[in-house]
């Protein structure tokens, strides 16, 4: 089965790395330092990221 990257509107890193054309570990640093807005459920849990907060980090835009 085929995700469309660009219709869905949550993404895991790795979906989000695909998306942005950036390394998983990239992403994974950005959201770590606040560069790119994402959420956790718990502490050291799976990375969430808005395609807004994407396309915003992309235009270079921070929170």
């Amino acid at each position: 089965m085929t995700i469309d990257l660009n219709t869905r509107i949550w993404h895991n890193t790795e979906q989000a790395a695909e998306y942005t054309g950036y390394h998983p570990d990239t992403i994974a640093a950005a959201l770590r330092s606040g560069e790119l807005v994402g959420t956790q459920r718990m502490k050291n849990g799976r990375w969430r990221i808005h395609r807004d907060a994407l396309d915003a980090w992309l235009r270079g835009e921070t929170s």
